[in-house]
């Protein structure tokens, strides 16, 4: 008997699903398609890049652009396979972003380009193909990397050969690649001006001209050791001047101006001595963010021992960079690998951990935790916060 009933019960099933399957559908609007709303014109400084390497699937990066006063997800971007990191011109009419993709999907023949997205809809409306020898490594904010004027953008090559590919992002055109040999990342230094950080300790400077040729390309002096005391390529811009941080907590500052070239500056203590030999140090993939008016330095810290200064942070010290003194801790309500700030009179302070897909938010200032976002893609790992300039 009950076996009887068990496959009546089966029988039925599928018809009652269907029924209620039916109510629920009937009672949800048909969407009209092709009901596209665009962004402002100006973004908001709340705004939060957030990129996706989707770590299990490389094919489908991303990258989501999230509100960080509501924590309502505004757009998406598909980046193609291993999407790395965007850039963002001052006047924020376009978004560039390199990307690799292969004619089978995960096979066939390589092509890399630059894809531009219009900033309000977010669509595709131009590519510019660069040779398919585009960095695919963990992502940073220095794979690739505007000129101050927003003319170049540069774009780390590893093959395993090291060079840079140029592309005049106004004209749309591929120019030429650079040799970078012994040097890794590109960082904007001014107008024209880019710099590469290379294994001996200098820095590779490339000036160019209107027409992106070589005006000057040098290789600078030692200005940290690598061997006793190395920095992390995952430095942060303030001003004019490039904050690099070694593993055992010292900042290095290098200014650029174009009459002089680089300077570097006196380095100085994130740590006391006794914080030093607790073994404090800087976490994750995106340890460093700087308000810019300001004048605050935000890094993500965590205690540790001497190789663990790409584990998750729990703690971010606020660091007052006219005094070079730290002013306050903020104690995270859970880990991080990158943080970010918004650059308005009332910052927000941005973190994900790689290893789960949500955005936490803070108040900057107060050091409070304001909101999480959640469900957001699958390893989110660089932020970007646009700003009009």
């Amino acid at each position: 008997m009950l076996s009887r009933r068990l496959n009546l019960i089966t029988l039925l099933a599928p018809a009652v699903l269907l029924l209620i399957m039916a109510d629920v559908f009937a009672e949800v609007p048909v969407e009209k398609i092709g009901n596209v709303r665009e962004l402002p014109a100006q973004p908001h400084p709340h705004w939060v890049w957030i990129n996706d390497v989707s770590f299990t699937h490389l094919e489908a990066g991303r990258a989501y652009l999230v509100d960080g006063d509501t924590g309502d997800m505004l757009g998406m971007l598909s980046t193609g396979i291993h999407g790395m990191v965007l850039a963002l011109p001052g006047d924020y009419r376009a978004i560039y972003s390199p990307e690799t993709y292969w004619s089978r999907g995960t096979r066939g023949t390589r092509t890399d380009v630059v894809t531009v997205y219009d900033a309000g809809t977010l669509f595709p409306v131009d590519e510019i193909e660069i040779p398919a020898k585009r960095a695919e490594t963990i992502p940073t904010t220095q794979n690739a990397a505007l000129t101050d004027d927003d003319r170049f953008l540069a774009i780390y090559n590893y093959t395993p050969a090291q060079t840079i590919s140029l592309v005049d992002v106004r004209q749309r055109r591929f120019i030429r690649e650079i040799d970078s040999s012994g040097c890794a990342m590109v960082y904007a230094l001014g107008p024209q001006a880019l710099a590469s950080i290379c294994s001996d300790g200098a820095l590779l400077v490339m000036e160019l001209d209107e027409n992106g040729e070589d005006k000057k390309k040098y290789r600078t002096g030692r200005f940290f050791d690598p061997e006793g005391d190395f920095v992390s390529e995952k430095a942060v811009r303030y001003g004019n001047q490039w904050l690099f941080l070694s593993v055992s907590g010292y900042i290095h500052p290098v200014s650029y101006t174009h009459d002089r070239g680089p300077v570097f500056h006196e380095k100085w203590s994130l740590l006391s001595d006794s914080e030093r030999t607790e073994e404090w140090m800087m976490s994750g993939l995106q340890p460093l963010a700087v308000h810019q008016r300001d004048a605050l330095l935000y890094v993500l810290m965590h205690q540790g021992h001497k190789d663990s200064y790409k584990d998750p942070g729990n703690e971010i010290w606020v660091y007052d960079l006219t005094t070079e003194k730290r002013i306050r801790k903020i104690r995270l309500k859970e880990l991080a690998t990158a943080i970010q700030v918004s650059q308005d009179n009332e910052p927000l302070l941005f973190t994900v951990f790689a290893a789960y897909p949500e955005l936490m938010i803070y108040d900057a200032v107060a050091g409070s935790f304001l909101r999480k976002v959640n469900q957001l893609g699958q390893t989110p790992t660089i932020l970007l916060t646009p700003v009009a300039r």
